[in-house]
């Protein structure tokens, strides 16, 4: 079983490590500057996890708790581990402690797109049809299309929207 440790900080053990896989696994766009990733750490619905195989760091799930539902924000494996189904082991462990999780993935425009909605998809989670647009964590960068999934099921317009305002409201904030 893998385990995982919650950086309070940015002077937390760990958090250099996983802040240079957060840079290196994600591209601008998708990506905090520094200021709001310390902004981030201190409030109180987000999380970010450190995840390990015995003392191994493999990888990070940053998260937002919010009533009846927890909201992926990133999630990336060690590059030097990728293809050795960590991904799906984490994964795994974090949706049995978090009953129904959403996140976005890109919108299907290329081979990869296609194989990380068949990932998580293996895991259970379930394309929603929303119109979904990211707001921009970059002045300067436009919002991006997102396809938004969830797990187990699929969620209602009820809870889209409600989704949707959280990120715009409190994730983005």
């Amino acid at each position: 079983m893998l385990t995982f440790k919650q950086i309070a900080g940015m002077d937390s053990p760990w958090f250099a490590e996983v802040d240079a896989l957060y840079e290196s696994a994600f591209p601008l766009h998708e990506k905090r500057e520094p200021q709001a990733k310390a902004s981030a750490l201190r409030n109180e619905r987000y999380v970010l996890q450190v995840w390990f195989d015995g003392e191994q760091f493999i990888g990070m799930i940053g998260c937002w708790r919010f009533s009846g539902y927890t909201y992926i924000e990133h999630l990336a494996v060690n590059g030097k581990l990728r293809a050795r189904g960590y991904g799906k082991r984490m994964l795994s462990q974090f949706l049995q402690m978090h009953p129904l999780t959403i996140l976005e993935i890109d919108p299907l425009t290329t081979e990869i797109a296609h194989k990380r909605l068949h990932f998580y998809q293996s895991l259970g989670f379930h394309e929603n049809g929303y119109e979904h647009v990211h707001p921009s964590y970059h002045e300067g960068i436009a919002d991006h299309e997102l396809i938004v999934l969830s797990y187990p099921q699929q969620i209602s317009e009820e809870q889209y929207q409600r989704f949707n305002e959280d990120l715009c409201d409190v994730v983005m904030a």
